[in-house]
C-alpha cells in the first residue's frame, strides 16, 4: 500500500480531534489517507463567504428541523411521519439521506449540534433501527430496485464516511453485511431476494454501483471490494453503438431508448468524477485507455445542450416533471460536477472545463444577484464546497468564459437535433424505432405523449421560458412544433418503449453549421390513434423551416400544427403583431387569422422577440390563454398546490380526418418585427418540394439546400426547372454550393440500410477536394455521382466536397408549340416534339421554349440554345429565326397560338439541320440579361418563310423519350461578381512556412511552449469552442486549389475536428491522434485561394479543443 502524505494525516486527525477522539497518525493506513482525502476532496471552504455562510445556515436550519421531528421513543416504527411509508423503497433512502445531514452537522454544524453528544446518540440509534428494521441482510427488497442497490446504499456510505470514527465494529459490520446483500455485485442487477440476475448494468447505473463499491470498500478496509468498484468503471467508458452509454455523435443514451445526458448522463459523469477523486494516487487507482474520455464527454455530450447554465429538457427524460429540478437547477447541478472532474483533468484539459462552466455561469441570470444563491427547499442543491469552488473561478483571470458555440449539429444515435447562434438554440425532438416518444416510470411525466414527436425548442435570453412552473402549466397535448390530434390519456405504461413504426426519421448536417433533418412518423405505438406524417426542418442559421406533408388521420380528431406555444410574461400581455397589425393582448383572446403572412411575438425580455413567416399565407390560429395546473398533474408525487401561467400560440388547422395535408412556416428567433416584415416580403428560401416523396428547402443568399427523400426507389428533386439530386433510397441530403466550391453531406435516416445510398446531383466537377472514406465517387462529369456506403453508418453525415466546372446543361422548364387558325385555342404542350412550319393559315406553327436560370450559381459568360431535328419535310434549305418572347408568364399546359406572348426582338437566325442534328444558337447577352432580371429566358423559333406544305420540321421537345435529341440550353459561367471598375494588380502575399504563434488569436486560443518539439517559438492551442487561429495575407498565386500543410500534434485519445474557414467559407478540418502532444505531424487541407496576396486562413475551434497547430506551409 502506499504511504499516507502528511497533509491528508493531518486532515483527518484534526477531523476526529473536533469530535473528540485522539490518533496517533502512525496509526493510520492506506484506508484511512483515503476518506481523509475524500472528506477533503474540493478543498477549504471560505466560511467567511456570505454565500457559503447562507447555504450552512440552511443547511443547519434543516438539520434542527429534523433532528427536532425525529421519533425517538422505543417502538418506534418510523423515524419521520412524512417518511413513514414502508410499503414504498424509496422511503429507506430518503431516511438514510435525513440521518446523512445530521451525521454531518454533527461533524461541522452549528454550534448547538456540532459534537453534541445527544444528536450522537439520536443518529447512531436511528441507524441501527433503520438497518435491523427496514435495509438488513436477509431482508427481501420490494418496490424499486434502484432504492436498495444504489439508492440506499449511497446514503448509509455517506452516513459511514461521516461517523466512521464513531461506529463501533458491530455497526460498521451490520451496516456492510447490508450493502452486500442487496449490491453484491456492482456489473449485474440483485432480485429482490438477493440472488444476482441476469441483467447487466450499463451506463450510469453501473456507476453508482460502482461508486457505492468502491466506498464500501475503503470504509470496510476490504482491497477486494474496491479492486471490484474499480474494475465496474471500465465497461462504461467505451463508446457504444447500441444500447446504454455515450455514442462518438455526443448522444447519451440511458434505458435504450431514451436521450438522457441531462439526467443519467450527468449521474454518471458525477460518478466518474467521485471514482477518480477517490481511487487517483492510491493502490487502487484506473488506469484505462479510455481514462480520458469523460473530457470528451463533457466538450461533446453536455457542452451543447448546456444554455446560458440551463440543461435542455430535451435530453432530461422523465425528470422534467421534477418540480424541483428545473433546467438551471440542473444544469447548476453539472456546473459543480464539471468543477469536481476539471481536479482529475490534465491542466489543459481542466482549463478547457473551467472556461466552458465559466461561461455557463456568468450567463445564468435565473437565481438573482448570486449564482450560487440557497434556495428554498433546496438546501442540498449547492454545497459550501461547491460554491468556495464556483466563487474561486469566477475570480480567476486566467481563465476566461467560453462564449456560446457556433454550430448545427445532428446527434443521429438520440434522434436529436440542434442549432446554436449567438443569442439562440434552437432543438428538435424526434421519436423512431430506435429512440421513444418519452418515458413515463415511477409516476413521473405521466402526460409526455407529445414531448418526443417533433416537439422544437428555443432558448434565447427568455432564460425562464422553461422553467418555473412551465410542465406544470403548458398544454402538452399542444407543445410548439408537434403535429397532433390531441390524443394520449390514462396512465402510461411505466418504462414502456413508445416507439416509431415508420422508418425515415434521422438527418444530415453540414460543416458544422447546416443541416437538414425529417420524421416520417404514426403515432400508432404512442397514443394509439390513426395520425400521421412527414415532418421536415431545414437549418440555415439564423432562421428555420419547418415543412410538413402527407398529413393524414381517420379517427374522428381535429388535427392541428403547433408553430408556437410560448410562456408569456407575468401580465400575459406581450406584444403579437400580424402582418402588420397588433392584435388584442388581454388573455382569453382567441382569433382566426386569415391570410397570415408574418407574424411577431415581442419577447418577456430584451433579446427574446421571435418572427414568424408563412410563405402559403395560411389562416393561423392565435390563441392567449392563462393555464392553471399543478405538479401532481404530471408526477405522482408532485406538489397539489394550483400553478398559473400565461401562453400565446399559433396554430395551423387541418381540420377533421385530414388527407395529405402540408403547411410551411419560418421561426426567425431574435428577430424585431421590421427584420421579419422584410424577411416575409423577400423570404431567402424557396420550397423545392413538399410532398410525399420528398421535402426540399433552398436558401438562395447561401446557396444552400437541404432535401429529405421519404421513399425507397429513385426520386429526383428539381431545383430552378432542372434535376438537382436525385437519391435511389430514403435519405437526408445537405449541399452548399458557393460559386464553384460545393460541399455535400448525406446521411441515412433509416440507420438500417446495409448497402450503398447512391447520389447523382446535376452538377459536374474538376476536383475531389475532400471525401470521407465511405464516399465512392463514381463519377464527376457530366454528372456528379456518388456510393456511400452507409452499412453500421449510425445516421452519421458523410462529407465530400468538389471544384465545380462551372459548366450547366439546362432543361427547359417548359415547351410547346402553337398552331394558327382553326387550331388557334389548341394546346399542344405535351408532345414529343417542338414544330415549326410557315405555310398558309391554320397551318402555320411556331415553337416556345422557357428556361429557368435561378439554378446557375454565378456569372453566366457564355450560353447556347441547343435544338435536335427529329424530322425535317423537304430538303430544299430553310431558315428559322429565334427570337426572345414579350412575355414569360406562359405556361405549357395553357399556352395557345392566340395567347402566346408576342415576339420580341429577334437573337439569331439559322438554316435548317439535317435529321439528328443539332443546331447551336448563341444566346449569351439574352441570357446574361435575364439573369439581372427574374431569371427567366423565353424564347420563340418561327419559320423566317411559307415553305410550304413540306416546310415542316421538328426539334425535339424536353418530353423526348430519348435524351439526346431534347432541348438544352448549356451555360458556362464564373463565380466572381463582375468588378465595378478595373481592380488593381493583385499583389504578392506570403508563401512558404508560417508559424503559428505569428497568427492573430481570439476566443481564448494561446501560444505556448510547454510541450516538446515545436519549431519557432512556440505553437497555438484552442479550447474546446470559440478559439480561432488566423492567417491573413496568404498568396494564392494565380488561384485555385492549394494543398496547405499543417503541422500539429494531438494527444487526445481521439481524433479533434474543427472548422478551417478559408476567406470566409468553412470547411471541416480533423486532427488525427499522434499518440502524445510531443508528437507531431502533419496533414494536408485543400484550400480554393483567391488570386494574389489577400487570402485569409482562420482555423476554429466548434466543440473540440483541436490539435496543437506548430505551423503551416503554404505551396
Amino acid at each position: 500500500m502506499k504511504r499516507m502524505k502528511g497533509w491528508a494525516g493531518g486532515v483527518l486527525l484534526a477531523m476526529l480531534a473536533q469530535g473528540g477522539i485522539a490518533v496517533a497518525q502512525s496509526q493510520m493506513d492506506e484506508y484511512d489517507i483515503m476518506r481523509a482525502k475524500w472528506q477533503a476532496r474540493g478543498g477549504a471552504v471560505d466560511t467567511s463567504d456570505p454565500d457559503v455562510q447562507a447555504q450552512i445556515a440552511a443547511a443547519n436550519a434543516a438539520a434542527q428541523t429534523q433532528w427536532d421531528a425525529m421519533q425517538k421513543q422505543p417502538g418506534r416504527t418510523a423515524l419521520w411521519a412524512d417518511y413513514a411509508n414502508w410499503n414504498a423503497s424509496a422511503t429507506v433512502t430518503n431516511n438514510f439521506s435525513r440521518l446523512g445531514t445530521l451525521a454531518n452537522a454533527y461533524v461541522k454544524g452549528s454550534d448547538a449540534m456540532r459534537g453534541n453528544a445527544a444528536l450522537l446518540a439520536d443518529v447512531l440509534s436511528a441507524l441501527d433501527w433503520l438497518v435491523s428494521n427496514h435495509y438488513a441482510a436477509g431482508q427481501r427488497g420490494y418496490d424499486n430496485w434502484w432504492d436498495w442497490q444504489i439508492g440506499a446504499p449511497q446514503a448509509l456510505n455517506n452516513v459511514l464516511v461521516t461517523l466512521y470514527p464513531w461506529l463501533s465494529a458491530q455497526q460498521k459490520a451490520a451496516c456492510f453485511a447490508a450493502i452486500d446483500w442487496f449490491m453484491p455485485d456492482p456489473t449485474l442487477r440483485t432480485n429482490f431476494d438477493g440472488t444476482l440476475s441476469a441483467t447487466v448494468e450499463t451506463g450510469a447505473n453501473l456507476l453508482d454501483k460502482a461508486f457505492v463499491a468502491a466506498l464500501r470498500g475503503m470504509l470496510a478496509k476490504e482491497s477486494s471490494k474496491l479492486a471490484q468498484g474499480r474494475d465496474a468503471i471500465a465497461p462504461a467508458l467505451p463508446y457504444v453503438t447500441t444500447g446504454d452509454g455515450f455514442y462518438t455523435d455526443g448522444t447519451f443514451i440511458q434505458h435504450v431508448h431514451e436521450p438522457y445526458v441531462g439526467g443519467y448522463g450527468g449521474v454518471l459523469l458525477t460518478d466518474i468524477a467521485r471514482l477518480y477523486a477517490l481511487l487517483d494516487g492510491t493502490s487502487w487507482e484506473f488506469n484505462d485507455p479510455n481514462k480520458g474520455l469523460p473530457y470528451d464527454w463533457a466538450m461533446k455530450a453536455f457542452r451543447p445542450f448546456m444554455y446560458d447554465g440551463a440543461m435542455m429538457d430535451m435530453q432530461r427524460g422523465r425528470g422534467l416533471t421534477r418540480q424541483a429540478s428545473t433546467d438551471h437547477i440542473v444544469g447548476r447541478g453539472i456546473v459543480s460536477t464539471m468543477l469536481n472532474l476539471a481536479q482529475s483533468l490534465p491542466d489543459g484539459q481542466a482549463r478547457d472545463v473551467k472556461s466552458m462552466v465559466k461561461g455557463w455561469i456568468q450567463r445564468d441570470t435565473t437565481f438573482g444577484p448570486s449564482y450560487v444563491s440557497a434556495l428554498p427547499g433546496l438546501v442540498g442543491s449547492m454545497s459550501a464546497t461547491d460554491i468556495t469552488q464556483i466563487k474561486a473561478l469566477l475570480n480567476d483571470s486566467t481563465i476566461a468564459a467560453m462564449p456560446e458555440a457556433v454550430e448545427t449539429h445532428v446527434f443521429a444515435a438520440g434522434d436529436r437535433v440542434l442549432q446554436r447562434r449567438p443569442g439562440h438554440a434552437f432543438g428538435i425532438s424526434m421519436f423512431s424505432k430506435r429512440m421513444s416518444a418519452f418515458e413515463s416510470g415511477n409516476g413521473e411525466n405521466l402526460r409526455g405523449w407529445w414531448t418526443g414527436i417533433g416537439t422544437t425548442w428555443l432558448y434565447n435570453a427568455d432564460q425562464n421560458q422553461y422553467g418555473g412552473d412551465y410542465w406544470a402549466t403548458v398544454d402538452m397535448w399542444r407543445l410548439p412544433g408537434i403535429t397532433t390530434d390531441h390524443t394520449g390519456s390514462g396512465t402510461p405504461v411505466a418504462w414502456k418503449h413508445y416507439g416509431n413504426t415508420r422508418a425515415g426519421v434521422g438527418g444530415a448536417d453540414l460543416e458544422g453549421l447546416y443541416a437538414a433533418a425529417g420524421m416520417d412518423f404514426a403515432t400508432t405505438n404512442v397514443t394509439a390513434s390513426t395520425l400521421s406524417g412527414k415532418k421536415a426542418w431545414f437549418l440555415f442559421g439564423d432562421y428555420i423551416v419547418a415543412a410538413g406533408s402527407g398529413i393524414t388521420a381517420t379517427n374522428g380528431e381535429s388535427v392541428e400544427t403547433i408553430v408556437e406555444n410560448r410562456k408569456l410574461s407575468g401580465a400575459g400581455d406581450n406584444a403579437l403583431t400580424v402582418n402588420g397589425n397588433a392584435v388584442p393582448a388581454t388573455l382569453g383572446w382567441s382569433q382566426s387569422l386569415p391570410a397570415t403572412r408574418w407574424a411577431h411575438l415581442a419577447g418577456s425580455v430584451p433579446g427574446a422577440d421571435i418572427g414568424y413567416v408563412f410563405p402559403d399565407q395560411p389562416a393561423v390560429n392565435g390563441l392567449r390563454q392563462a393555464r392553471t395546473g399543478a405538479w401532481r398533474d404530471v408526477y405522482t408525487l408532485g406538489s397539489t398546490d394550483s400553478k398559473t401561467a400565461n401562453y400565446l400560440s399559433l396554430a395551423l388547422d387541418h381540420g377533421v380526418n385530414p388527407s395529405s395535408a402540408a403547411y410551411t412556416y419560418a421561426v426567425l428567433p431574435n428577430k424585431s418585427a421590421s427584420d421579419v416584415a422584410a424577411f416575409s416580403a423577400n423570404p431567402p428560401f424557396t420550397v423545392l418540394e413538399r410532398s410525399t416523396a420528398a421535402t426540399a428547402v433552398k436558401d438562395g443568399p447561401l446557396g444552400v439546400t437541404g432535401l429529405v427523400f421519404w421513399n425507397d426507389g429513385s426520386k429526383t428533386v428539381n431545383a430552378g426547372g432542372q434535376p438537382f439530386v436525385t437519391s435511389d433510397r430514403k435519405a437526408v441530403v445537405v449541399v452548399r454550393q458557393t460559386g464553384s466550391d460545393l460541399a455535400i453531406a448525406i446521411a441515412d435516416p433509416t440507420q438500417a440500410y446495409q448497402g450503398n445510398l447512391n447520389i447523382e446531383l446535376n452538377r459536374s466537377a474538376v476536383t475531389v477536394i475532400s471525401k470521407d472514406p465511405a464516399i465512392t465517387v463514381v463519377q464527376t462529369t457530366p454528372t456528379i455521382k456518388l456510393a456511400v456506403n452507409v452499412a453500421a453508418s449510425g445516421g452519421k453525415s458523410y462529407a465530400a466536397r468538389f471544384t465545380l466546372n462551372g459548366t450547366a446543361s439546362l432543361a427547359p422548364s417548359d415547351d410547346a408549340f402553337l398552331r394558327d387558325g382553326t387550331y388557334g385555342t389548341s394546346n399542344f404542350g405535351k408532345t414529343t416534339y417542338l414544330t415549326v412550319k410557315g405555310d398558309a393559315a391554320s397551318y402555320n406553327r411556331k415553337s416556345l421554349l422557357k428556361f429557368d436560370l435561378s439554378s446557375v450559381e454565378g456569372t453566366i459568360t457564355s450560353a447556347t440554345l441547343k435544338l435536335v431535328a427529329t424530322s425535317v419535310g423537304q430538303s430544299t434549305p430553310m431558315t428559322h429565326k429565334l427570337y426572345l418572347t414579350a412575355g414569360s408568364g406562359w405556361n405549357e399546359n395553357t399556352v395557345t397560338w392566340n395567347n402566346a406572348p408576342a415576339d420580341g426582338a429577334l437573337v439569331t437566325s439559322w438554316q435548317v439541320p439535317a435529321v439528328n442534328a443539332a443546331v447551336q444558337a448563341d444566346v449569351t447577352s439574352q441570357a446574361q440579361a435575364a439573369m439581372a432580371g427574374a431569371k427567366v429566358l423565353s424564347l420563340a423559333v418561327e419559320a423566317a418563310a411559307n415553305y410550304g406544305s413540306a416546310g415542316s420540321v421538328d426539334y425535339g421537345s424536353k418530353d423526348h423519350t430519348n435524351p439526346a435529341m431534347r432541348p438544352a440550353l448549356v451555360v458556362t459561367y464564373r463565380n466572381d461578381a463582375p468588378a465595378a471598375s478595373e481592380p488593381p494588380p493583385a499583389q504578392p502575399g506570403i508563401t512558404g512556412n508560417v508559424q503559428a504563434e505569428s497568427a492573430t488569436l481570439g476566443g481564448g486560443a494561446l501560444v505556448k511552449n510547454d510541450k516538446a518539439g515545436f519549431q519557432g517559438t512556440g505553437f497555438v492551442t484552442f479550447p474546446a469552442s470559440g478559439g480561432s487561429a488566423q492567417f491573413d495575407g496568404i498568396d494564392g498565386g494565380a488561384g485555385g486549389v492549394k494543398a496547405v500543410t499543417v503541422r500539429y500534434a494531438n494527444g487526445n485519445p481521439t481524433p479533434r475536428s474543427g472548422v478551417l474557414n478559408v476567406n470566409g467559407v468553412a470547411q471541416p478540418v480533423t486532427f488525427k491522434i499522434t499518440g502524445g502532444w510531443a508528437n507531431w505531424t502533419t496533414l494536408t487541407a485543400n484550400v480554393n485561394l483567391a488570386p494574389g496576396g489577400a487570402n485569409t486562413l482562420r482555423f476554429e475551434s466548434t466543440g473540440q479543443s483541436l490539435g496543437n497547430i506548430d505551423d503551416i506551409t503554404i505551396p
